[in-house]
């Protein structure tokens, strides 16, 4: 998918977000101020032009900025950012909606008109309190702390990067030809995770092993634009988990938020813990990306001769069911992504749940009933699609879970 259709996408899912159960009148007791602003963030983000991998770096900053924010009034998690606890009341409300507003202050100055809009109308939500003020002071204090501390985060780097030659190496794909434009996502601070590398994979397969030509030749047959032998289920499978991540997860968050009811301190928890996956999967996806480096089939099939392995028969004409992204191939983001979200939501909501998952195209909805099918089933879409190795995808899928397992156990306090 080229960085244009891209963008097109995030501006449908900022409709979708603005256009789904906000509420018309609000009160402290209706309204979920991390959802609200989680909104707000969205459109901001579509507004200023932000890129698609750069969104979900700032709905965590948010989403854990307001978890510190709420958690430094109601207890439960350490805050993150500022090591006490409150001893007087205050509004966690008040708190939640200070500390949301000065982090999106912060991601989207040019936004400011529109952010002042929310932040007068989420207060307004409260009537005014010694409580209230000492909520937004409480906010106001873990905003600062967090932003400081991530100050030198590299979320906003340009990374130059100079693609590699020769067999295996990462180039520049048809029909674009587009230069990679995603490479400061390897170099990121975590949220979760103690290094971007904490959970890199083994690497790609040997050129020369058996994996390697099982991975080749059933892409080549299966993820061709024109193959024979995917069954339509197989393409309506690989068509639906085609859009970007983000298309899916991010309204899917809030959803699951809503219709769990979750009270303001689960919303923020659970919010937190969900975006923070998400932001660590890409981060620790990147990379392990730029660490190998490694071919599209695209490019990988049309030179099959170059990798020193007969059995990778060659095609100059082969063309993948979508369209290649800018940038290498191992492991599949989308796996990445997709599994930590997934068993983030599972493990955190602690009982029998479904996950819902919508194509933001089509408006197709599927639903899972377990986080591994959900996983399994992008696992193998993102080989139909003929974008990645099966070997990517599932190493993909794996960082996933590890992200979500040290989430729940370690950054969360649960043992699921």
């Amino acid at each position: 998918m080229t960085i244009d259709r891209s963008l097109r996408m995030t501006a449908c899912l900022v409709v979708l977000c603005l256009t789904s159960g906000q509420p018309t009148r609000l009160s402290a007791a209706a309204v979920d101020p991390i959802t609200e602003w989680g909104m707000a963030a969205s459109a901001a983000a579509a507004a200023s032009g932000m890129a698609p991998f750069r969104t979900p770096i700032a709905l965590a900053l948010l989403h854990v900025a307001m978890f510190d924010a709420v958690s430094a009034i109601e207890g439960g998690r350490r805050p993150d950012a500022v090591g006490r606890r409150m001893t007087q009341p205050a509004s966690a409300f008040a708190a939640a909606v200070e500390a949301g507003y000065r982090v999106l202050l912060i991601e989207f100055p040019g936004q400011a008109t529109s952010l002042q809009t929310t932040y007068e109308r989420l207060l307004g939500a409260e009537p005014d309190s010694v409580n209230k003020r000492r909520g937004m002071a409480v906010g106001a204090e873990i905003a600062a702390d967090f932003l400081a501390r991530r100050a030198d985060d590299k979320r906003n780097d340009v990374v130059p990067y100079q693609p590699l030659t020769g067999p295996g190496a990462w180039a520049a794909t048809p029909p674009g030809f587009l230069p990679e434009t995603t490479a400061f996502l390897a170099r990121v601070t975590p949220f979760t995770m103690s290094t971007p590398s904490q959970f890199r994979p083994s690497g790609p397969p040997s050129l020369r092993s058996k994996k390697w030509l099982a991975d080749y030749n059933e892409v080549k047959d299966l993820g061709a634009k024109g193959s024979s032998t995917r069954t339509a289920k197989q393409t309506a499978t690989a068509m639906f988990w085609e859009p970007l991540a983000g298309t899916v997860w991010v309204p899917t968050i809030r959803r699951m938020a809503r219709e769990h009811s979750l009270d303001l301190a689960g919303s923020a928890r659970f919010q937190a813990a969900a975006f923070a996956a998400f932001a660590d999967s890409l981060i620790a996806c990147w990379d392990a990306k730029f660490h190998f480096n490694f071919w599209r089939p695209i490019a990988a099939i049309r030179q099959g001769d170059s990798d020193d392995n007969p059995g990778t028969a060659t095609d100059p004409a082969w063309e993948p069911l979508s369209i290649t992204p800018n940038f290498p191939e191992y492991p599949s983001g989308h796996a990445c992504a997709s599994a930590a979200v997934a068993h983030t939501i599972e493990g955190f909501l602690r009982e029998p749940v479904t996950i819902p998952a919508v194509n933001i195209v089509s408006k197709e909805e599927r639903v899972y009933t377990r986080a591994t099918d959900l996983v399994d089933e992008v696992i193998e879409a993102r080989m139909l699609l003929g974008l990645h190795f099966r070997s990517a995808d599932e190493d993909g899928g794996e960082i996933g879970r590890k992200i979500a397992h040290q989430i729940r156990r370690h950054w969360l306090g649960t043992s699921n």
